[in-house]
């Protein structure tokens, strides 16, 4: 996780400041500089861009503030996993988001803290905290057994239509229940208490794999055809995108009435 830190390290220098604070206290602190135009520079730069733009669209959530305490205000949620994409998106928000607000990191499990994933954001919250301490970060485990979803199943299975695979079902699964926000938190007392996250934008980091090659099938492509080869298979890999995940994703979510 140490190079997400030195990726942000890099992205900041790609920016200068610029004090444009809203009225609810959220702030566009930087603006893109026309010095870095290396890909990578680039991709970060387009990254960070489209994080500041659906963190200042916050209509959705403007009701809310006024109702709770500011120190439990967390308008907008990651889906993280502890995996690279949810990482950055993480490093990113908390560029574009001013300190004061918490941010919730949805985390799903369905085998409790040895799941992978769990593991993995354990490790993502201690290297967050790190690298931003002044930010309150909020994991909100939820745990759930995918033997005792039948009801979920089928309507997670209508959300999904028309894609029917059993991996369509898990990940759509993964979505709708991380999406509802209701898990627990371990709180700085060491106390665990129970928490449903009232973020209504959450950020996904859907689309990583395809636009980074980052599936099997990627270096399979270009260990037979080279580049061209490559080239062509993340072309079609966005292409469908929308057909054969963005659709599925956008449906699991959006039936708790969550903007993703």
């Amino acid at each position: 996780m140490g190079s997400v830190d030195k990726g942000n390290h890099h992205l900041s220098s790609c920016f200068r400041e610029a004090e444009d604070s809203t009225s609810n206290g959220f702030e566009k602190r930087d603006l893109p500089s026309d010095i870095c135009l290396s890909p990578a520079h680039r991709v970060l730069i387009a990254l960070r861009e489209s994080v500041m733009l659906r963190t200042n669209v916050n209509i959705l959530y403007q009701g809310d503030l006024n109702k709770l305490k500011e120190a439990e205000l967390a308008p907008i949620a990651i889906l993280f996993s502890g995996g690279l994409d949810s990482m950055i998106l993480a490093a990113l928000l908390d560029q574009c988001l001013d300190s004061k607000w918490t941010i919730d990191l949805l985390n799903v499990s369905f085998d409790g803290q040895l799941a992978p994933d769990r593991v993995s954001s354990l490790a993502g919250l201690k290297e967050l905290q790190r690298i931003s301490p002044l930010r309150r970060w909020r994991l909100v485990e939820i745990d759930s057994n995918l033997a005792n979803l039948k009801e979920e199943s089928e309507h997670v299975m209508s959300l999904i239509y028309p894609s029917n695979t059993y991996m369509d079902l898990n990940i759509g699964i993964a979505l709708w229940l991380a999406a509802s926000g209701d898990g627990w938190v371990n709180g700085q007392d060491g106390d665990r208490y129970k928490h449903k996250s009232t973020s209504r934008v959450l950020l996904v980091g859907s689309g990583a794999d395809e636009q980074c090659a980052g599936y099997g099938r990627h270096r399979t492509k270009y260990r037979v055809g080279g580049w061209v080869s490559l080239d062509e298979e993340m072309r079609l890999d966005v292409q469908r995108i929308w057909k054969r995940n963005m659709g599925r994703d956008d449906r699991c979510i959006s039936d708790h009435g969550k903007e993703v």
